[in-house]
């Protein structure tokens, strides 16, 4: 999934986004964006921060995945069987996520040959519309931006892991504010891997993008910084300009990823 990430961070020739015609996110998101629409320049030498499982999920049992078997539907408790049991975490804390724990099983393969299928497409259109064959060589060197070779779609899907509907969890990452005013207090804005996801780089797949409603609004002071956030997750599809999205989550914490000096 780094290596994913990595390769997605150093495509140049990509538009930031595809508009989407669903205008199921609320409206007040169109306004915000119109008042502020240009992003703070991204800082010199800025990477993205290679996010770690704590080591205490780590060191777990190595036949004690992180989300063991529920009781079942015959347990003299049966409301226990509604939701998973998870090793190492106690009632009422967090439940702590990395992005991977986002895509079901065979998603990941699933992206990369849609990716393999673009670039091969994009490979075909350009090589029938080019006019040297330096130019034919490098497929990527000499398109244009704004032209018809540079745009980027959202690949991926909408696929999800259902047992983490309704969950209290804590993950990494990034903020992608509709607007990005560092005065207003947001109240709606996506949370994503990589830093650039959305604004200068293609929109990750949906089922690695999370869509935030923050209550109450909070203010956004600097995109570049990892963020710890925790709230009740939930397996919701939306449709915006950023990148549409697989999962929701209603924010109750937002704190600062601890990054080494």
């Amino acid at each position: 999934m780094r290596l994913l990430f990595a390769s997605l961070l150093a495509c140049t020739l990509v538009a930031c986004g595809v508009p989407s015609s669903d205008e199921s996110v609320a409206s007040e998101a169109a306004d915000r964006a119109a008042a502020e629409p240009v992003p703070p320049p991204l800082p010199e030498q800025a990477s993205t921060v290679d996010f770690a499982r704590p080591a205490d999920l780590d060191r777990r049992p190595e036949d004690a995945p992180i989300a063991a078997t529920a009781p079942s539907p015959a347990s003299s408790d049966a409301s226990a069987a509604a939701k998973p049991v998870y090793w190492g975490v106690k009632e009422g804390e967090p439940l702590t996520l990395m992005w991977e724990d986002l895509m079901p099983d065979g998603s990941e393969e699933a992206l990369m040959a849609e990716y393999e299928a673009f670039y091969a497409m994009l490979e075909k259109r350009y090589a029938a519309n080019t006019t040297t064959l330096a130019n034919a060589a490098d497929p990527y060197a000499k398109i244009e931006e704004g032209s018809a070779f540079d745009f980027m779609p959202q690949l991926g899907s909408f696929d999800t892991v259902d047992a983490l509907d309704g969950e209290f969890v804590r993950m990494p990452g990034y903020i992608v504010p509709f607007d990005f005013s560092t005065t207003r207090r947001q109240t709606e804005f996506l949370f994503v891997p990589y830093m650039g996801a959305c604004i200068h780089t293609p929109p990750p797949p949906p089922n690695q993008i999370v869509f935030i409603r923050a209550d109450p609004p909070t203010q956004i002071e600097d995109i570049w910084s990892p963020e710890w956030i925790e709230g009740i997750h939930s397996t919701e599809t939306t449709q915006n300009d950023l990148g549409d999205t697989a999962y929701a989550m209603q924010m109750s914490k937002l704190e600062p990823y601890p990054v080494p000096n």
